[in-house]
């Protein structure tokens, strides 16, 4: 009776979670460790602003990953990423990846060289369709 128990709850545990797709995955192939944010806003000054305020290592957000470098990290998202309703890319389809080498970041150093500090990376959902759901960081 105890086991059929455990197998009625466990099958309640699984019907009731929500679809996890963690299909997108972004590889660092650089020799230096990056820190790496998702957003469908393409401004770099709100990317800087992030960096700079929450770009620690104390500081774990949802859109914000820290990749070794020659490692990969998965994108995971309620839902599904092809969704056409996917409230993470804008109108166009576009999302934006910024990456910095550190997230040892002063802001001074971001106010002084935001151009060479963060790389910005636009791709469109059909390219990461085409692309199997996979960015390099080179």
């Amino acid at each position: 009776m105890k086991t059929l128990a455990i197998i009625i709850s466990f099958f309640f545990i699984l019907i009731s979670c929500d679809d996890v797709d963690s299909r997108f995955c972004v590889v660092n192939k650089t020799d230096k460790n990056v820190c790496v944010y998702l957003t469908k806003d393409s401004s770099t000054n709100n990317a800087k602003l992030y960096f700079s305020e929450y770009g620690k290592v104390d500081k774990q957000l949802r859109q914000y990953y820290f990749i070794k470098s020659n490692d990969s990290t998965h994108f995971s998202v309620m839902d599904d990423w092809d969704s056409p309703s996917n409230y993470r890319f804008n109108d166009d389809r576009m999302i934006f990846i910024f990456s910095v080498d550190s997230i040892q970041l002063k802001t001074e150093m971001l106010d002084k060289h935001p151009q060479t500090v963060i790389r910005k990376f636009e791709i469109a959902q059909k390219t990461l369709i085409d692309n199997n759901w996979r960015l390099e960081i080179k």
